[in-house]
């Protein structure tokens, strides 16, 4: 008897900086028929968002019947902690991979990368082989991701003017999730600026793996949302979305791990509007610190070293990823 092979887990996953409008993105993407957002499934890795943190759908995580599935079938899984985003180790695996300084098969890595599958799989399995949107971002989790010969992955690099996401670590935002009085941590403008630039060209790196390849600016994505949202789902052969009448957006709920606290407030539509208070509210000084850290790679996709509205059009900036 022959037995048919299982097919491929499709996964679209948002690479790129934090405070990009990630979430935004996954809860438009999320709107076309067929697909599940599952939020940053990198931080499952992270034993205190497992532990404290609320699911996109405002459960507990832990108590989240939909997760509850997916870890039900696989109850030898073990999250191991030095693959947490947020552990030193964890950045080895990217330069590890890249130069195949070991096996990509060898006991290092294949627990982790068997992990990753599994879960995605049980997803795939739990919501009848719907196409997974994660927003984990971190480009070293999307290498892992793009190893695992189960999985067809496509990239969306989404990338925000440097200022913008400068401007933003600055501002304190509530973690209430996580208890009163808890806060997303701020960061000063040239720490911002580095990780910034680092993020970046770690996704630019991402072009030599065998995977669909597509670039988004935030600054496009909210100044014509259905059009860029659209053209995605077309190349990813998925149905397109439309807002209301009142040009609202209207996301399913998802089961988001971890990720921006503004996810919950799309329970009652979504009306976008661009987000350039950085424009006149970044100092001098921070301005123009963040535009010399990052000055390369914002000619690059087209953002100009003064303070303007104006963007380079893609057609004229370096297209960093050929779609």
């Amino acid at each position: 008897m022959m037995i048919q092979k299982r097919a491929d887990v499709r996964v679209i996953f948002i690479l790129g900086y934090t405070r990009t409008g990630s979430t935004l993105l996954e809860h438009l993407l999320s709107m076309a028929p067929g697909t599940v957002a599952v939020g940053e499934m990198a931080y499952l890795w992270e034993q205190s968002v497992r532990n404290n943190s609320y699911c996109g759908c405002g459960s507990k995580w832990a108590n989240c019947p939909f997760w509850q599935s997916v870890l039900a079938v696989q109850p030898t899984l073990n999250f191991q902690q030095e693959r947490s985003p947020e552990k030193r180790q964890f950045w080895s695996f990217f330069a590890d991979l890249l130069r195949q300084k070991r096996s990509v098969n060898g006991d290092h890595y294949e627990n982790f990368l068997s992990q990753i599958e599994s879960i995605y799989r049980a997803i795939s399995d739990q919501t009848d082989g719907k196409v997974i949107i994660d927003s984990s971002k971190r480009p070293v989790f999307g290498l892992a991701a793009s190893k695992i010969k189960g999985v067809s992955l496509t990239f969306i690099h989404l990338v925000r003017d440097s200022r913008g996401c400068a401007f933003s670590w600055k501002k304190a935002k509530a973690r209430m999730e996580l208890g009163k009085n808890n806060f997303m941590s701020r960061l000063p403008v040239y720490r911002s600026a580095l990780a910034w630039v680092g993020n970046n060209l770690q996704a630019e790196i991402l072009r030599r793996q065998r995977c669909q390849n597509i670039f988004l600016r935030y600054e496009d994505l909210v100044a014509n949302p259905t059009f860029e949202v659209n053209k995605i789902l077309g190349q990813v052969n998925l149905p397109s979305i439309s807002p209301d009448q009142d040009g609202i957006f209207h996301a399913p709920i998802s089961h988001g791990t971890w990720g921006n606290p503004d996810r919950w407030s799309t329970r009652n539509g979504i009306r976008i509007s661009p987000d350039e208070r950085w424009i006149t509210e970044l100092s001098p000084l921070d301005f123009a610190i963040t535009t010399l850290i990052s000055a390369p790679l914002l000619k690059r996709y087209g953002y100009p070293f003064a303070k303007s509205r104006r963007r380079v059009p893609l057609a004229l900036a370096t297209r960093p990823f050929d779609n």
